[in-house]
C-alpha cells in the first residue's frame, strides 16, 4: 500500500518540531546501551554541512543541494535560500519529518517540465514531539518539486510539507533521548522517547531535554503515566552546565509543592532525563532549592533516585526460570557458561502439583503463576509461592475460558491475564496484590492476541498479534477514565520487517522478538528493536547454529536473552555474546521464563 501524496498529507500537519530542529532516529546500527529506557543509536552516517545554492544550477543539482540542506537541523535558514520568497514563508520545516530509505529504490529525477521528482521507500515520520512511527512497508515518499526562475536562477517555488531526511543523514544530526514519567503507583519511572539534534554543547543538550521534560508525555503514553511538575512549570531561560553540573532553574510555579515526595519525584524525573548530559545536577525554584533537605545540593540521579531506576534493578530479575514436561523450573546462577547446570524442579512450591502450560514468575521472584488444566477439563491460572512448602500455603485459582496466554507480572505484583485469546472479544483482566481481579477494557480491532508481556511499570503493554496469518509486533498502554476504568488502548504498530513472528518480550535493549527476516525463510532468529519500532537488528551475537521460537528476557541490565528453539532446546547468550546450549536432547527441553 502507498501514502497518499504529500502533497494531500500536507494539510494534515499542524503542529511545531522541536525550536531546534527536526527530531528523529535511525533504524539500522549496531548497538549496546545500558537499558531500554535509552533508544538504541545507529552506527554514524556523513554528516553534511548546510550550503547555499550554488550559481547557475540546474534543477535536479539544486533540488539535492536542497535535500542536502533540510539534512542540517541548525541551518533551516540556508535551505529557505534554495526557495522562492513565497515558498521559503510559507515552510514549516519544524511541521513533520519524512525519513525515507535512501538505499533501495529511491532517488531524484526531471521531467521535461523541470520538475524534479522525489521518490523512495519511506521508513518513518516524525511527529511535532519528536516520537518515531514507523511507516507501513510499501509506503513511499513522492513528492514533486516546482521550480522557477528568479533573477536567472532555478528556485523550488512549493514548500514542502516539513522535512525530507535521508537515512544515512539521521545519526549524524539527531540522537534518541528518554523523557522519564513515573508510572501510576508512583513507585517507578516510565521512559518516553524522543529524539532531538545531535551533537550539541552540553549546555544546549539539557535545556532542549528539560523543556521536552516540563511538556508532559508525547502521545504515545497518554495519561497513563504522571508528572510531578505543576502545570505551567518552565525552566528560567536555559540549563547551563558548568563544571559538569547542570543547574536547572525552574519557574515559581514548581514552588506549589508543598509536599516532600512530590518535589522528590520531580527531582527525579529532571536527573534521570539529564542523565545523557550529567549525573550532577543542582535544582531550584525561585533560587531556593527544590529540595531543602538535602545536605548536598547536588543530585545524581543513581544516588538520590535509584529507588525509582526503570531498569527494575532489585529482586531476582535476572534469575532464569522454565517449565519443562509440565513442571515449573528454576535455572541456577552461571548462565555465563562458567559452570555446567542444569533445571532444577520447584518441588516445594504448591504450584509444582499442577501440570502447567504455561509459567509466569513475579519480579521478586518468590511466587508465580500458571495456565492449567483442571482435573473437571477446565482452565484455570493458579497463583502461588515459589519459596514456600506446598502444605504450608495454598494455592488461589481463577477461573479462565478459552485459549489463554501466558500471564505477566509487573512490578506492584499485578498480575495481568488474557483469556478468550481464540474468540471475538479477547478478555484482560488484572488481579491486584490484594486478591481483586477487575477488567480492563480494549478492543483488539478483529486481530488475534498471540502474546501478552507487561513492562515492569504496568503501563506499557507489548503484544504479538495474528490477523489474516499475518502477525504483528505492537505496543499499548493502560490507561484510567474518568470513573476509574482501566483500559488498554493507544496500540502502535511497530511494523517490523520480518515474517512469522512467533513471540516478544521487554529487554535491556528494548525489545526481543523471535522471527524471520523474511517470508520464506528458513530459520527464524532473535531481534532487537526500540521500544517505538525504531532500529531493527539482529541481536548482537545471534546464532545461525539454531532457529528462535521463544524468547526470554526482561528490562533488567543484568539479564541475559534466552532462546528456545524449534525442537525443544533452550539456548541463552552469555555476556561474552556467545550462546551456551543446556543440553541436547530431552534434558534440554525447556520453555525458558525470566519474572515479569
Amino acid at each position: 500500500m502507498r501514502t497518499k501524496p504529500l502533497a494531500v498529507l500536507a494539510a494534515a500537519l499542524s503542529t511545531a518540531l522541536l525550536a531546534a530542529g527536526c527530531a528523529t532516529v535511525p533504524t539500522k546500527g549496531p548497538i549496546r546501551n545500558s537499558s531500554q529506557d535509552a533508544p538504541a543509536a545507529g552506527s554514524a552516517g556523513i554528516g553534511v554541512e548546510a550550503r547555499p545554492p550554488r550559481p547557475n544550477a540546474e534543477p535536479l543539482p539544486l533540488v539535492n543541494g536542497f535535500l542536502e540542506a533540510m539534512a542540517d537541523t541548525r541551518a533551516f535558514d540556508v535551505a529557505r535560500e534554495y526557495m522562492t520568497s513565497k515558498a521559503a514563508g510559507s515552510w514549516k520545516p519544524e511541521s513533520k519529518t519524512w525519513v525515507y530509505d535512501q538505499t533501495a529504490g529511491s532517488g531524484v529525477s526531471v521531467d521535461a517540465n523541470k520538475k524534479v521528482h522525489l521518490s523512495a521507500p519511506l521508513i518513518a515520520t516524525i511527529d511535532s514531539r519528536g516520537s518515531w512511527t514507523p511507516a507501513v512497508p510499501g509506503d513511499q515518499v513522492d513528492w514533486v518539486f516546482e521550480l522557477t526562475e528568479v533573477s536567472k536562477q532555478w528556485r523550488v517555488a512549493n514548500a514542502p510539507p516539513g522535512v525530507f531526511l535521508g537515512s544515512n543523514q539521521l545519526q549524524p544530526r539527531l540522537a534518541p533521548q528518554a523523557l522519564y514519567f513515573f508510572n501510576r503507583s508512583r513507585e517507578l519511572l516510565v521512559a518516553d522517547p524522543v529524539f532531538l539534534p545531535n551533537k550539541v554543547v552540553a549546555g544546549q543538550a539539557a535545556t532542549q531535554l528539560i523543556q521536552e521534560l516540563l511538556k508532559g508525555p508525547t502521545g504515545r503514553l497518554g495519561n497513563s503515566v504522571v508528572s510531578a511538575a505543576p502545570p505551567g512549570t518552565t525552566v528560567n531561560v536555559s540549563v547551563p552546565v558548568e563544571s559538569g553540573v547542570a543547574n536547572v532553574a525552574l519557574s515559581g510555579t514548581a514552588a506549589s509543592l508543598t509536599d516532600t515526595l512530590d518535589r522528590e519525584r520531580l527531582a527525579a524525573q529532571i536527573t534521570w532525563t539529564l542523565r545523557p548530559v550529567t549525573a550532577r545536577v543542582r535544582i531550584t525554584v525561585d533560587g531556593a532549592p527544590l529540595l531543602p533537605d538535602q545536605p548536598n545540593d547536588e543530585l545524581s540521579f543513581a544516588t538520590n533516585f535509584g529507588q525509582y531506576d526503570p531498569s527494575v534493578p532489585s529482586g531476582r530479575m535476572k534469575d532464569l526460570y522454565g517449565l519443562r514436561d509440565g513442571k515449573i523450573q528454576r535455572i541456577p546462577q552461571g548462565q555465563d557458561g562458567s559452570q555446567t547446570i542444569e533445571p532444577l524442579p520447584i518441588t516445594d512450591s504448591p504450584l509444582y502439583a499442577y501440570n502447567a502450560e504455561s509459567f509466569a514468575v513475579n519480579l521478586r521472584g518468590d511466587a508465580g503463576a500458571i495456565v492449567t488444566t483442571t482435573r473437571n477439563g477446565t482452565q484455570a491460572v493458579v497463583y502461588g509461592r515459589l519459596d514456600t512448602p506446598r502444605n504450608e500455603q495454598p494455592t488461589t485459582m481463577i477461573p479462565v475460558e478459552g485459549k489463554v496466554l501466558r500471564p505477566s507480572y509487573d512490578n506492584d505484583d499485578n498480575l495481568w491475564i488474557l483469556d478468550r485469546a481464540d474468540s471475538a472479544k479477547p478478555r484482560l483482566r488484572v488481579r491486584g496484590p490484594d486478591g481483586k481481579v477487575a477488567t480492563v477494557q480494549t478492543n483488539f480491532g478483529g486481530s488475534t492476541p498471540v502474546v501478552l508481556r507487561m513492562a515492569p511499570d504496568g503501563v506499557r503493554a507489548l503484544l504479538v498479534m495474528r490477523q489474516d496469518d499475518v502477525s504483528t509486533v505492537q505496543t499499548a498502554t493502560i490507561e484510567n477514565t474518568d470513573g476509574n476504568q482501566l483500559v488498554l488502548n493507544r496500540f502502535k504498530p511497530l511494523h517490523l520487517r520480518l515474517a512469522e513472528i512467533t513471540d516478544a518480550a521487554w529487554s535491556n535493549l528494548g525489545i526481543l522478538v523471535a522471527g524471520k527476516a523474511a517470508k520464506g525463510e528458513n530459520q527464524a532468529r532473535p531481534w532487537q528493536v526500540n521500544v517505538d519500532g525504531s532500529y531493527q537488528r539482529a541481536l548482537p551475537g545471534a546464532s545461525s547454529e539454531f532457529d528462535a521460537i521463544h524468547v526470554a528476557a526482561n528490562p533488567n541490565l543484568d539479564t541475559l536473552p534466552a532462546v528456545q528453539d524449534a525442537a525443544g532446546q533452550l539456548h541463552w547468550q552469555g555476556k561474552d555474546l556467545n550462546w551456551v546450549d543446556l543440553a541436547d536432547g530431552p534434558e534440554g527441553k525447556v520453555t525458558p521464563v525470566y519474572p515479569g
